[in-house]
């Protein structure tokens, strides 16, 4: 089996997605679940900070800074 490795929140840590067999596993409210494929984008849904994923070895390198979003 493949190594997962997590997804998450550059500002509060909140998981964001898996990373599986190449692909990113999203999934959140009421059973929605994604394979998407890179680049992902995605706003936290804890504190609202874009996330970017250029792609599956960003996972493993030190997190970027957050871009600022509009409130």
């Amino acid at each position: 089996m493949d190594k997962e490795t997590e997804w998450r929140c550059s500002r509060c840590g909140k998981l964001l997605g898996i990373l599986r067999d190449g692909r990113l596993h999203l999934r959140f409210a009421r059973g929605h679940e994604f394979l998407v494929g890179f680049p992902a984008t995605g706003v936290c849904r804890g504190c609202r900070t874009l996330n970017e994923l250029p792609n599956p070895a960003a996972l493993s390198s030190p997190p970027t800074a957050a871009v600022p979003t509009r409130r």
